[in-house]
């Protein structure tokens, strides 16, 4: 499970930083992060709007 850290956290699983997001193995214990205010969970990535440049073909003429 995806998690987004709230707090350094140090063990058999390695050291992270806050603000660190990283798939956590165990998605028991990942809830139990949750659970106790350390950590929430990361979605998936939502999907953005590309724009593009286009060229236009008309042309503006200046008229009185």
């Amino acid at each position: 499970m995806k998690i987004l850290l709230l707090t350094p956290i140090s063990g058999t699983n390695g050291s992270f930083a806050e603000g660190e997001v990283t798939d956590w193995a165990d998605d028991e214990d990942a809830k139990r992060l949750i659970e106790a205010g350390f950590a929430e969970k990361v979605g998936p990535a939502k999907k953005t709007k590309v724009e593009k440049a286009t060229s236009n073909k008309s042309v503006e003429t200046a008229t009185e």
